[in-house]
């Protein structure tokens, strides 16, 4: 039977809300449709990013030769850090909760731009000591190994350990590795998840 020893969280809209939008809006795009063309190769390098292939330096020289010099180094740094947005109202209250009883970390697919902004700008961040991110694991989320790689740091059956995503094949993802995978649907139904989760175990 289950005991639940863990409760992992995800970063992007769990945590803290994110636009992609406000990447395109900082470097004078206002209509969607004219970053349309360059929108293709520019997920491809920030998933590569994501994945830890190469570092923010690289990152944003390539961010520079995709859309052009007239954009510099500074400007596109910038632009990439207004993508993390305001934390998600009430999420720190709930991970203070579960840190009090149990494990927590944090579980994200990000880039060190990103990580970096949110420590610093998303208080339940400080609440979370461990904090397992793609770039640093060289694994994405749903890929099997990132679940892995968490488990064995841990050191914890996988039916112990709740995963909070809101993408649901990341939550399939934690599901077939064997963990209670929640799907998030708003702080207080995640609220009243928990505390089921809780009484059942």
């Amino acid at each position: 039977m289950s005991k639940m020893k863990a409760v992992l969280f995800d970063l992007g809209n769990v945590l803290v809300r994110i636009d992609m939008g406000m990447f395109g809006r900082s470097l004078g795009f206002e209509d969607a449709q004219e970053m349309a063309p360059n929108v293709p190769e520019l997920m491809a390098w920030a998933r590569r990013y994501e994945m830890g292939d190469f570092g923010t330096d690289m990152f944003l020289a390539g961010l520079q030769n995709i859309l052009g010099s007239a954009y510099s180094i500074h400007h596109l740094r910038e632009a990439f850090q207004r993508i993390i947005c305001e934390p998600i109202e009430g999420m720190e209250e709930v991970v203070g909760r579960m840190g009090d009883l149990y494990q927590t970390a944090l579980v994200s697919n990000t880039n060190e731009i990103h990580h970096l902004t949110s420590i610093a700008t998303v208080p339940a961040l400080a609440l979370l000591p461990k904090h397992y991110v793609s770039y640093q694991l060289k694994a994405l989320k749903p890929d099997e190994r990132f679940y892995r790689a968490i488990l064995a740091d841990l050191a914890l059956p996988a039916e112990d350990v709740v995963f909070i995503d809101d993408l649901q094949e990341n939550v399939k993802g934690a599901q077939r590795a064997g963990m209670i995978g929640v799907l998030f649907a708003g702080v207080e139904a995640l609220r009243r998840e928990l505390d089921r989760l809780q009484e059942s175990t």
